[in-house]
This record gives structure tokens, sequence and C-alpha cells, in this order.
């Protein structure tokens, strides 16, 4: 694996050597073929390789589409592997071969080269596109062992897959995909008629995912996490299976995670990477335990609605995927095991059960140095509060537990359905309680949060038994002010704080420093922590664009890392593939939200220090520097509702700070 701050070159594949598309296109065109062909019979131990192409503005503003056509036709395929392809979704396309005004289908055989197979233009983020593709494989080039590949952008379980971007943007919804394998295969889950279903695409290894495949495929190849603008290796994996098309499906789908990782590592971009196999046949147990650890935190909640806040805190400290900041957007995905493994103390039994089952049902995975909480599966949980998003969630949800839990969390309601589910579970008559709310930071209520200076000069917030007790997380915040020009500055986030939740106490740990790249302070928001690394987000303009610095600070070797920047969750809920890593001659504008310190106005994203890159740009820590801040702790409940303590004012001249308190700012 790869830790880096600065990498040499701009090739999105280094070292990769391949010939020119076009230039490979004519050679392998150089026969005439029929339009019209007959469909091929199926022997035995044969391969067909489905790629359903959605170039979107992936293809359109980098090429990433026609990269992935040169490798796969790098390769010469062996007698009983068929590889057909469907190309669409951009406006633009970086060869002169896909025509962006239809969907273009090529068809590569043994011996016969590249077959074109034009279509009228559809949308590739419509169902019925999706199963006509999926009938045009199946019924002309069969084949005993058939590979499904969709390619594009990817939003997890709520943002689905392959986002058009010649028709609005639309996506594949997870229920679009099982309808459309549902129209051209019969269901089968002792032996389903797929062999793989993979998405090269970002967040899509969830377990609702891995539901909608039930029945249709034996094995499931996805990431949890973002993947980089490389994708998968086919250039590597599909000469792996052209040099032994008698390998085992489960082994094809361990080298397409074995070479996606090189090719990763190739460009620099290891760190954060994750892909696996899923078996799909072991996915019922799975399935039965995700939903009995659901419905066990549902009973906890319905006998104490502070159990909202102990799992949320778990969720806080679980590895999750594609941000889930303010700044960079959500995608509401977390590690299932990782979930379960932080809530161990507060769900004994489910949580071993579904840390069995995943054991069971995922066998094989990959991961990057700051992805090592990784299971293989991911599931939603809602980081953001999102009422609406929920609404939408809950139609492809894989558990009828979370889906009451969540329901309970965000709404303060159950249904008489739910009701009636909660009783039967517990096999008893349950006291039922709506809320409306789960902590008294949403009551509407005026909460005094007074904070003190310990002997030392440390902030320390004290908070009562029955507060504390429905607190999902605690951060403490700095801005820069200046009453002169009558301005405030917000700085972000830390989570440098001693938490002693049984007692109510929480002490900053602050010591008069800020993240800052080549010397200027950044906004920095915290994503996640665990023993090993803590995630940031850090927005800023890269070459005038926005972008998200995705910076981890690392216990083992005390040092920042900086792992890429990327463009974050689009309004269309899909997490940014194509990480870009900074480059000496990169322009850096640092990014802050500002507004005046006398009125009331919103915080709007403000440029502040602009900078070159060189080969020594860092992300590290530094003094505040001459000036007047403000501090203050924020609390967080499970609806991620929140409130503030009392502020402290931090005054710095010289290198040295003082700390008081203020009645108010």
């Amino acid at each position: 694996m790869m830790k880096h701050v600065i990498t040499e070159g701009r090739s999105l594949r280094k070292d990769r050597p391949r010939a020119r598309f076009m230039v490979v296109f004519a050679i392998v065109t150089a026969v005439v073929f029929a339009l019209q062909v007959k469909a091929a019979s199926a022997s035995e131990g044969t391969w067909g390789i489905y790629l359903y192409m959605c170039g979107s503005d992936l293809e359109t503003n980098y090429g990433l589409a026609t990269t992935d056509l040169e490798e796969i036709m790098g390769n010469d395929l062996p007698e009983g592997v068929t590889v057909v392809i469907e190309t669409g979704g951009a406006k633009e396309w970086h060869n002169e071969v896909v025509d962006p005004e239809m969907l273009n289908r090529f068809v590569m055989q043994l011996d016969q080269g590249w077959r074109e197979e034009p279509q009228p233009l559809a949308n590739m983020g419509d169902g019925q596109t999706f199963a006509d593709f999926l009938a045009f494989c199946h019924e002309n080039y069969p084949a005993d062992r058939e590979v499904v590949i969709v390619w594009d952008h990817g939003g997890g379980s709520v943002g689905g897959v392959a986002l058009d971007e010649v028709f609005g943007y639309e996506s594949l919804s997870l229920a679009e995909i099982r309808e459309a394998m549902a129209q051209v295969y019969e269901e089968d889950t002792e032996n389903p008629p797929l062999e793989i279903v993979g998405f090269d695409a970002c967040l899509m290894a969830t377990v609702d995912t891995a539901n909608v495949l039930n029945g249709f495929s034996r094995y499931m190849v996805a990431s949890e996490e973002t993947e980089p603008g490389c994708g998968w290796n086919y250039r590597d994996w599909l000469a792996g299976l052209c040099e032994d098309p008698s390998m085992e499906t489960r082994d094809l789908g361990t080298l397409i995670c074995d070479t996606y990782l090189v090719g990763c590592e190739e460009i620099g971009d290891s760190d954060q990477a994750t892909l696996s196999v899923v078996d799909i046949t072991m996915l019922e147990p799975l399935l039965e335990a995700y939903n009995n650890f659901g419905t066990e935190a549902l009973v906890g909640a319905s006998e104490d609605s502070s159990f909202f806040a102990e799992f949320g805190r778990g969720a806080a400290n679980a590895e999750n995927y594609g941000g889930n900041t303010p700044s960079s957007g959500y995608c509401n995905m977390v590690d299932l095991g990782d979930l379960a493994i932080q809530n161990q103390e507060l769900l004994p039994d489910s949580s071993e059960e579904v840390l069995q089952a995943l054991n069971d049902c995922v066998v094989y995975t990959v991961c990057g140095d700051y992805r090592t909480q990784a299971t293989g599966i991911s599931c939603y949980y809602s980081y953001n509060g999102d009422t609406e998003e929920y609404s939408n969630y809950v139609t492809i949800s894989s558990s009828e537990g979370f889906d009451a839990y969540y329901d309970y969390m965000l709404n303060g309601t159950l249904d008489e359905e739910m009701q009636s589910y909660l009783s039967d579970t517990v096999e008893a008559e349950v006291e039922y309680t709506p809320l409306d709310s789960i902590s008294p930071i949403g009551s509407g209520e005026e909460l005094d949060l007074p904070v003190n200076l310990d002997e030392d000069g440390y902030a320390v917030l004290s908070l009562q038994e029955d507060l504390a007790a429905t607190i999902s997380d605690i951060t403490f915040e700095l801005s820069y002010y200046d009453e002169e020009e009558d301005i405030m500055i917000y700085l972000g986030s830390d989570n440098d704080i001693e938490m002693d939740w049984e007692n109510g106490l929480f002490k900053d740990n602050f010591r008069g420093v800020w993240g800052s790249l080549d010397g200027c302070l950044c906004h920095m928001e915290v994503i996640y922590s665990n023993d090993e690394y803590t995630f940031y987000n850090v927005p800023i303009l890269l070459n005038g664009e926005n972008y998200q610095l995705k910076v981890v600070y690392d216990y083992r070797d005390e040092a920042f890392h900086i792992l890429g920047a990327n463009k974050g969750v689009d309004d269309y809920g899909m997490a940014d593939k194509n990480t870009v890593q900074l480059q000496p001659g990169d322009e850096i504008t640092t990014l802050h939200y500002a507004s005046t310190l006398s009125g009331d106005d919103e915080m709007q994203l403000v440029e502040i220090d602009t900078f070159t890159v060189s080969e020594d740009t860092t992300f590290e820590e530094m003094e505040l520097g001459d000036g007047d801040f403000v501090m203050t702790f924020r609390l967080e409940d499970a609806r991620s509702e929140s409130v503030y303590s009392e502020s402290l004012h931090l005054h710095c001249e010289n290198g040295e700070y003082t700390i008081e308190k203020v009645e108010d700012m």
C-alpha cells in the first residue's frame, strides 16, 4: 500500500502501456461483419462478459471510459470468451468510435474482432434500457457463465448507479436493477443465472445491493468506498481470464479485486481503496442477522430513547464512506461489520451474529491503509437526519427492524404495522411512546451549557446525566473574528476531546494550533476516527474548481497525509469517482465559511488564501497567528439536531494565547 503527500505525473494510470484506441480498432475491424447476427449456442465453460458502460461526466471531462475500452481492446480473447459492451450516457467521448448520439454496442470474440451493433439513443439511467441490454446479451451471446458489470458513478443504496449525463442525470435505482434482471432471467437462489454482477462504481457494496441481486447472481463484486478514477484494472483481470478460462468464478472475483488494488497502487491512490467479493448464495443468514440487529436496536430504543444516542456514537466511530460532512455531502453508508463492532457492548448477541454472517458471506476483500476496518459490505445509517432521503431509502431497505428503528428515530413515531411488529418481536405488549424529541436539543427549550476552565487552562464542559445520555457526538469548533472588519470566519471542527460519557465530562485538548496547507489555515471537518487514524474533509479551490481535499492524521507515525481531492457528493447523490492527486504547479485557494460579526446573515463560502503547490506541499498543524478566536462545543443528537455551548475567547499574540470565558459575542 502507498502513503503519500505528492505524486509525480498526471497520468491516470501510471506506467500502463497500451495501444491507442483508434489504431487497435482499425486493425480488429479489418474484417467486415454483418450487422444481423445469429444467436450463439453456449458451450461448456464459456464466459460472457457484459459491460454496461454509462460514460457520464467521467468520460466527458476525463476520458475514463475510453481508457478502460483501450484496456479491454488490448486483450486477445480465447475461444469461449465473449465481451459485449454498451456505451452511452456521456455528452462527449474521447475517441472517434463511440457516437454520443446513439447507444453503441460492441461485441468482441475470438478471430472476429469487434462487431458494432448501434442502437437509438436511450437513457442508461432507465431500468428498461438496462433490461434491453441484458436481453440482447443473453439472447444473442449466451454463455455458461455470464458476468454483468455496471460502469459509472455510484451513490450507495439510495443513490443507485449509472448517472446518464444526456438524460438529466437520471440513474438506475436498486429496484430498477432487480426489475430489469427479472425481465430477462428466472430467479433461482440455489442456482442463480448470473455468475457475477459487478459494479465498477463508487459505494455499491451494500447489503441492499446484494439483496436485490439475490436469486439472480452467485457473486457480487463492488466497493464500499468511492473508487479512484482508474476504476477496475481491465487490462490485467481480463488477461488473467483469457489465460485461464477454466478458472472458478470465485477466483475471477478475487482476481478482479487483486488487480484493482494493483491499479490503484500504480497511480498512488490505494490508501482508501476497497473492493470485495460477496457470495450471495450465503446472503440469507446475513439478512436475518442484520434484521435481528435492527430489531434489537428498536426494542432498546422503545425501552429508553437515550438508546438512539448511544447507538449513534457507535455509528459516528464506525468506518463510513462517501464523506458524510456538511461541505462534502452525505451518502449515509457505514461499514456493517464495524457498526456491529462499535455496538458490541450495547447489542452483544445480534452484533456477534452479524459478524459471523459477514465472515461467511464476504469471501474476499482488499483495502488500503486507511480503510482497514472495511469488512466488505456497508449498510445505511442516517448521519444527516434527512427524513425525505430516508423515505426514499425505505422502499429498498433490507431490514424491517431497521425500517422501524429509523422511522422511530427520525420521525418519533411508529405506525400500527410497526407497533405490531415490535410487539410480535418481543412476544409481549410493548408500551410505545411517540417522541416529540429524542433529546432536549430538539425540544425547543433553552439549554444552559456553561464551559469552565480547569487549572491548566483547558475548557471543560459538564453535562447533566439526562442530557449527556441523549448526545451522540461532541466536537469543538473554532472561528476567527475581527470586530473592526466586522467578520467571523469559521475554521471548522475537531474531536480532540477527552470524553467521559459516564460522568458527562468533556475536556478539549486544544493546543493553539490548527490544520494548514503550506502555512495557510484551512477549514477542516472531522469525518470519523478510529484508534489508528482520523479523517478530515478540507474544502478548497483546485485550479479554480471546487474540491474536497481528503486528509488523514495517522497516529502510527504521528503525521498528516494528503490522500487526494474529489468533488464530494453531487446534487443527485453520486460521489465523485475521479480522485485527483495534487501536482506541483497546481493552484489552491483555501475556502472558509464566513459571515458578518454584527448581523444575523448566514455563513457563506469565501476564498481566503491562494498559493501554488510545490513538491514540498504538506498539510500540518500550525500556530493560529495573531488575532482573536472563539471556541465552542457543538453537541449533536441522533437526529443531527445540534446546540452550542457557551463560547470561550482566545487571544493569540506572538505565539502565545490566552483563553477566557465570554458571556456574549
